[in-house]
């Protein structure tokens, strides 16, 4: 049994099947989100995931989603735009934001927030760098377990303003041990079922 938090932002993605890399996020309450989904189980050809805290949602579907509009400003190791360009893009962003991690096969890891500190600290070393706001600092997911983030792309969307992380995952995204965060699918009658079959390592 699924329940949205009532009293926190929720994150809704929706994507279209067959694009990988491009997503339509949107940041709900817990009213909207209830209507999102409702929405989304009556289309038969739309598959709809949870992450492991209740508070993203995912819509695959055939159907032509919006699409977010992104830069991309880092990859490889080097940053793509201008000095002026980056402290900009930096400037718009809010104080806690969303990030999406995705592997390079197009599969979504998790999805995270961060501040502005997070995505410059990742520009800086490579690795998936998000938010810890119980700890208040910068937290590297995977410093703990070793199942680190080395990130390959970083792009931007400015409208919604989020981050997208293109990623090599070592090990499990996900803190249950599933390689992805959103290892349940919601089926009829608002049940769910494992995507996977182990977690990392069994």
């Amino acid at each position: 049994m699924i329940s949205p938090p009532k009293n926190a932002n929720i994150v809704l993605l929706e994507k279209t099947k067959s694009e990988s890399f491009s997503y339509h996020l949107k940041i709900s309450d817990y009213d909207n989100t209830i209507l999102w989904l409702n929405q989304y189980k009556a289309d038969p050809d739309c598959q709809l995931y949870v992450d492991c805290d209740d508070d993203c949602f995912l819509a695959s579907t055939e159907l032509a989603v919006t699409k977010d509009k992104y830069i991309s400003i880092w990859k490889g190791g080097k940053v793509l735009v201008s000095d002026s360009e980056l402290n900009r893009l930096l400037t718009l962003a809010p104080e806690l934001f969303p990030f999406l991690a995705v592997d390079e096969s197009g599969q979504e890891l998790m999805l995270a927030w961060g501040k502005r500190v997070s995505l410059e600290q990742a520009l800086q070393t490579g690795i998936g760098t998000y938010f810890s706001r119980s700890r208040n600092k910068p937290w590297i997911k995977g410093e703990e377990s070793g199942h680190l983030q080395n990130l390959k792309e970083i792009y931007i969307s400015q409208d919604p303003y989020y981050i997208m992380y293109r990623t090599d995952q070592k090990g499990a995204a996900c803190h249950t041990g599933y390689y992805s965060c959103f290892f349940r699918k919601l089926e009829q009658g608002n049940q769910v079922k494992l995507v996977y079959n182990n977690k990392v390592g069994e």
